[in-house]
């Protein structure tokens, strides 16, 4: 009782004096998060609208689009298999050709190859007595268990950004040994979990709307990148061969604005009821398509031009970290650039795809330093 009144009296402090969680500061991209064109300078492999989630077993790289699972084969997005939801996560496990996903972010499933295509082996649908609603991030641990993020109590993954306004601390990371009745809760309480990935002994996972990757070891947890200029999701290995650590998805970046509305309740909840939520001022896979479109003064385009440095409503970025958790290297898509809205990337093959949502394209670069 007295901590918690101890945090309301902080939190009091930090409003008179615009600090602390009342700041509306947003990190530089300076140094090694200085911007680039490496992601809008990459090779356009495929057109895919509803591209979303990527995962290599070493042998495939496997690509989901709406309903649609595909797989990558000779510079080709063949479809493999289709099912009655939307497919809102995809793992896939090294050496015995398992899969898992997520339908509709309410049901997670464990597929096995069978005469051609895959048969269901296994299947999950609650997290401690609770149903699942948001699984929007997979990943297989070197036990065969699946870990899984499931962003929010109360909106859909397609619905992230009804849960940023509502200021969502409902997100949950489960882990599921295949075949049990249940899962284990690893974590709870979450600022939209949105990435999960086994490392070593521990377990990273990308909580969004607190702008960091946190570890968790044993019962224990600590932020490894605490505070990132943009809103982090999914993860993947980095081989040895890029360098080695993590690749981080981040599908937007943040703005002072935003951050400006997301500590005004009475505007942001007047917003939100009453404003079509393509035109909130909040951020977006994708932008410029409508005049409508909220805009910042540096946003303004002049002579029909858009600077790069202009606040990004919508931009493209992957990190990559290192195993403390440091950024040892950036790909952007700027503010003027068309590949936003990353929301998945796989090493395979020598070579990094990456998925941008925003423009609906699949992307490849060389992952070799």
């Amino acid at each position: 009782m007295l901590s918690s009144l101890r945090q309301r009296v902080a939190g009091w402090g930090d409003q008179w004096r615009g600090r602390g969680s009342a700041a509306i500061t947003v990190p530089v991209m300076d140094g090694v998060l200085l911007p680039n064109r490496a992601l809008d300078q990459a090779q356009v492999l495929a057109e895919l609208p509803g591209i979303d989630d990527l995962a290599s077993d070493g042998q495939s790289l496997w690509l989901t689009a709406g309903p649609s699972l595909l797989r990558w084969h000779e510079g080709q997005c063949l479809p493999v298999q289709r099912f009655d939801a939307e497919i809102t996560a995809l793992a896939a496990e090294p050496g015995t050709g398992r899969l898992a996903l997520a339908l509709a972010g309410r049901s997670l499933r464990v597929l096995e190859p069978a005469n051609g295509g895959f048969a269901e082996v296994a299947r999950l649908d609650a997290l401690a007595g609770r149903p699942l609603v948001c699984v929007n991030a997979l990943a297989f641990d070197p036990a065969g268990r699946v870990l899984f993020s499931d962003g929010s109590a109360s909106h859909a993954p397609d619905r992230w950004c009804h849960d940023l306004m509502g200021l969502g601390r409902t997100g949950r990371v489960g882990r599921w040994q295949v075949g049990q009745p249940q899962a284990e809760m690893l974590a709870q309480g979450l600022a939209f979990a949105y990435g999960v990935i086994a490392r070593a002994d521990a377990v990273w996972l990308s909580q969004s709307w607190q702008h960091q990757v946190m570890q968790l070891r044993g019962a224990a947890a600590s932020a490894l990148s605490p505070e990132l200029p943009a809103y982090p999701s999914r993860m993947a290995a980095a081989s040895a061969a890029a360098g080695g650590g993590v690749w981080l998805c981040c599908f937007v970046s943040r703005t002072q604005l935003v951050e400006f509305v997301l500590r005004e309740p009475a505007y942001r909840q007047r917003m939100v009821a009453e404003v079509d939520p393509r035109f909130w001022i909040a951020p977006a896979l994708s932008a410029g398509h409508s005049f409508l479109e909220p805009l910042q003064g540096a946003g303004v385009k002049n002579m029909g031009v858009m600077k790069p440095w202009a606040p990004p409503r919508a931009y493209g970025l992957v990190l990559r970290l290192a195993d403390d958790g440091r950024v040892l290297q950036s790909l952007h898509s700027q503010v003027d650039g068309r590949h936003h809205g990353i929301t998945a990337v796989a090493e395979h093959g020598g070579s990094l795809f990456v998925a941008s949502k925003g423009s609906a394209r699949l992307l490849g670069l060389r992952a070799v330093q």
